[in-house]
């Protein structure tokens, strides 16, 4: 949030002569429209040539930024020569608007150039390769190459740890969290840094704390990326070129006549570097910045919020913030910015307790101090009657109050399924963000499948891609194919002719819904595995008996969805979600008198779902998906002893609840369970 504009300036009052006491009589910049606090005017005007801003949410971080660059611009830097790096665009169109806010010219914003340190990268390796790679920026285009490379490690004859490996190739479950350790990996450059003259063993996976597949399937997708050719790669996706680049830069001799003359790429005679949201940070990043700073004479100033890293997105690090900074780029000298202007004093005594450091909050006039309310629930029902209040109420908002200024922000994606439920059940209009809706999730998808499947209900889905990612469902957690039974002993081995002859039957079944019992006989049950078909038999039983207190006593136990899930998921934390996705749809069938109403209903909500309008809607987030937005109201639910705080206290969870707190502008409402309350709660000052 931009800090409140003071009363327009005259034209001409961009400089004065006023400085520091003991400082030399210099020209100030003077924003246009903003009023500076005395740490921003202090942040602006001290000389030092490696300067940290250690800011607070809300704070003005930018705009601080956009003014420290004024300064230095006004004291002769060239602005052609002055780079400014962040992670993301948003963050890029932030500076930008910021240099536009306090008062810089176009001409001057035009000359400043401010990218996403991927695009920076790109642009280097472009000037040591010589010719511009694809860039894959949808996990959808790099779909095959993981299917490819998850094929190559299953069929790896030389393979000397097979045991290791469970899951199916055939199967796209696992793409996205594998594509998110790849970006995890790359990030902190781990297999560099910790492994890099080490076999790969399951052992060592253990000790980097990784598990050994997906460390072996990354090293084969690695592989098909770059062709085979360490110097010019097939593909890149979004932040492999600070990879690519970070990687070459720790190599000495790939620098060799590299360049016009030999000289190094980084060499560009900057004035000046600055990093905005410096805690976004990873090692990858700090390498690249490392060697830049090296090869210029340039100042530098970074800003950042130490307690909003969450290392489990990319590998974000505090250390670059700090120690690290001092010890491989220059001794930096720090000051602080803890005037926020999102929130209010109330909030802001809060997350200072929770971070254990100063938060002044400053409103502008005539605008009331952030709410914050602890709601103690006493059950499940208790829950919902407080978050459907909260919401249809436009609690501690006005009346008519947009629902996209509410936020319900959750730790895990299994948490939502009840939350939608409410919400459709209400016709509250929403959104998910981060994480998939309940109803699209492959193992909900594949439940919905056995009971359409089993009660002869597919026709009661209306939507027909739904009907077919149910049956696609259905398949690949019962590990069946397809088959017609006249396959030759080649023909069974064609992956091609297996897809076509599947997709030709799965629309046959979704044109005419009453074949759906027999593809569960003939196709599902039929073809699946020895070790599966029993777990499908007994849990087909349960859905037989149609009766929800059954269901929700015996489904789990049956089925087994652990070791279904096992065969389709590499990470233990997706084959976790699962485990809660399924736990969370069974209790959402307390208070139905049969399944099939239950099924009905899901029916129901799906339409619903898909005509809500997203324009004005609440958003239902991962608290990671809402990193650096803003609510009028935030609602974080719960935040309850052993739910919240996975894997225990670590500064993490600290760091991801510290960053759901300060999204809030008006109100945050935390509800907790009265029984067991998060410790985190106490360390906030809120019990």
């Amino acid at each position: 949030m931009s800090q409140p504009r003071a009363p327009l300036l005259p034209p001409n009052a961009r400089t004065t002569s006023a400085a520091p006491v003991g400082a030399e009589a210099e020209g100030v910049f003077t924003p246009k429209g903003i009023a500076p606090t005395a740490e921003q005017r202090a942040i602006q005007l001290v000389r030092k040539p490696h300067l940290i801003i250690e800011a607070n949410a809300g704070a003005a971080k930018t705009t601080t930024l956009a003014l420290r660059l004024a300064q230095a611009l006004l004291r002769g830097a060239d602005p052609q020569r002055v780079r400014v790096l962040t992670y993301t665009e948003a963050a890029v169109q932030a500076f930008s608007d910021a240099m536009a806010r306090i008062g810089l010219g176009a001409d001057v914003r035009r000359q400043v150039r401010v990218q996403t340190f991927d695009a920076f990268c790109t642009e280097r390796l472009l000037a040591i390769e010589g010719a511009s790679v694809p860039l894959l920026d949808k996990s959808e285009l790099l779909r095959p190459h993981v299917l490819a490379a998850i094929d190559r490690v299953l069929h790896n004859a030389d393979e000397r740890h097979p045991e290791e490996f469970t899951f199916d190739g055939r199967n796209e479950a696992s793409v996205e969290g594998l594509l998110s350790d790849f970006l995890h990996l790359k990030g902190t450059m781990q297999l560099q840094v910790e492994a890099s003259d080490r076999v790969l063993t399951p052992k060592l996976a253990a000790e980097l704390g990784r598990e050994y597949a997906t460390l072996k399937i990354f090293h084969a997708y690695e592989h098909i990326r770059r062709g085979g050719h360490p110097d010019h790669p097939v593909f890149r996706a979004e932040h492999d070129a600070t990879c690519d680049l970070a990687r070459l830069l720790t190599d000495e001799d790939a620098w060799i006549g590299v360049g016009a003359e030999g000289e190094h790429p980084l060499a560009m005679g900057l004035h000046l570097v600055l990093v905005d949201e410096m805690h976004d940070t990873n090692r990858a990043m700090f390498t690249v910045l490392r060697e830049l700073m090296a090869r210029n004479r340039a100042g530098f100033v970074g800003v950042g919020d130490r307690d909003q890293v969450i290392h489990a997105i990319s590998g974000a690090d505090a250390r670059f913030m700090t120690e690290a900074f001092d010890r491989e780029v220059a001794p930096a000298t720090r000051m602080p910015l803890s005037t926020t202007w999102r929130f209010g004093q109330r909030l802001a005594d809060a997350v200072g307790k929770l971070a254990q450091k100063p938060c002044v909050a400053q409103r502008p006039a005539g605008l009331a101090d952030t709410e914050v309310t602890l709601i103690r629930t006493t059950g499940a029902s208790d829950l919902r009657f407080h978050l459907r209040q909260l919401i249809t109420e436009r609690v501690g908002l006005d009346a008519k109050a947009p629902l996209s200024g509410i936020a319900i922000l959750l730790r895990q994606p299994h948490q939502s399924v009840e939350l939608e439920n409410l919400l459709l059940d209400h016709g509250i209009d929403h959104r998910t963000s981060g994480f998939l809706p309940y109803l699209q999730r492959p193992e909900v998808l594949f439940v919905r499948g056995l009971h359409a499947c089993a009660r002869n209900a597919l026709g009661l889905i209306e939507r027909t891609d739904t009907r077919e990612a149910v049956l696609r469902a259905l398949l690949r957690f019962a590990g069946s194919r397809v088959d017609t039974g006249d396959l030759s002993p080649e023909q069974a081995e064609d992956t091609a002719l297996l897809e076509k002859l599947e997709k030709q039957a799965i629309k046959a079944v979704c044109d005419d819904p009453s074949l759906a019992p027999d593809f569960l006989s003939n196709q599902v049950l039929r073809n699946a595995p020895d070790s599966i078909r029993p777990l499908l038999e007994d849990a087909l039983d349960v859905i037989d008996s149609d009766d929800p207190e059954v269901w929700q006593r015996r489904f789990v136990r049956v089925l087994q969805p652990q070791r279904l899930a096992a065969r389709m998921m590499v990470r233990k934390q997706d084959i976790e979600q699962v485990i809660g996705n399924l736990e969370g749809l069974i209790r959402s069938a307390s208070g139905y008198d049969h399944l099939t109403s239950f099924f009905r209903a899901m029916n129901e909500r799906e339409v619903r779902q898909h005509g809500m309008p997203k324009k004005h809607a609440l958003l239902l987030s991962s608290i990671e998906a809402a990193k650096g937005l803003e609510f009028d109201h935030v609602i974080l639910p719960g935040l309850n002893k052993g739910e919240f705080a996975l894997g225990g206290h670590s500064v993490d969870n600290r760091n991801l609840l510290y960053v759901a707190m300060t999204r809030a502008r008006r109100r945050l409402t935390i509800l907790c369970d009265a029984e067991r309350p998060s410790a985190y709660l106490r360390d906030a000052g809120l019990l």
